[in-house]
């Protein structure tokens, strides 16, 4: 038990909120109403009454007492995870938009993966701009929202203005491979990197310049 509430110590810095308790020494029984402040080193401090504050050492507590700090623990560090978890979600979105940010060149590819017609997509952190690589015209351009494996596109300008795109992607290394479905209400976000035309589901295959 000793061990666990040393644990605790090193991870329960703090608590903000007082709660209110009577800690009961183990081996005599004497009983103390305090504040529970925070756990430090292998000792508790509370605060009495009248705003002192004193330590107890953990070990002298009662078992119901050690319980209670126990508790306190795993309360004070369910924020932090919680927070380290969200920080490393938005840290791989990130890098996942950076890798994207840049001018692409492929095709879009037929049902069999052969290539149908070339395409640029220009990418940067809040716009793509698609465009004819032959003879330099804009198709139109949107913007974009990535979450994991999946991206989500929204016309503004051109002949993709009011127009919405759900689709998957997969980035490896230099290659681009975007596959969407089109704008037509009935398609659905396709699960394989293949166009279905049935589907209404088209595939583009792209090499960052």
């Amino acid at each position: 038990m000793k061990t666990i509430l040393l644990h605790v110590s090193l991870v329960l810095c703090a608590v903000s909120s007082l709660q209110s308790r009577t800690w009961t020494e183990a081996q005599t029984g004497r009983k103390l109403e305090a504040d529970f402040v925070k756990v430090q080193g292998d000792a508790v401090v509370v605060r009495a009454a009248n705003g002192s504050t004193m330590q107890l050492p953990l070990a002298r507590l009662s078992e119901a007492d050690q319980t209670f700090v126990k508790e306190q623990a795993e309360t004070a560090t369910k924020p932090a995870t919680t927070a380290a978890k969200t920080e490393e979600k938005s840290s791989g979105k990130e890098d996942a938009k950076k890798a994207l940010i840049g001018t692409w060149d492929g095709y879009m590819a037929d049902s069999d993966g052969s290539r149908h017609g070339d395409i640029r997509l220009v990418i940067t952190e809040e716009k793509i701009t698609a465009s004819n690589p032959r003879g330099g015209q804009e198709m139109g351009a949107g913007t974009y929202k990535i979450s994991g494996k999946r991206i989500d596109a929204t016309g503004t300008e051109g002949q993709f203005r009011g127009k919405k795109y759900e689709g998957i992607f997969d980035l490896d290394s230099k290659t681009l491979k975007w596959c969407s479905a089109n704008d037509n209400p009935n398609s659905s976000r396709p699960t394989q990197m293949q166009t279905n035309p049935q589907a209404g589901q088209f595939l583009m295959v792209l090499e960052k310049k």
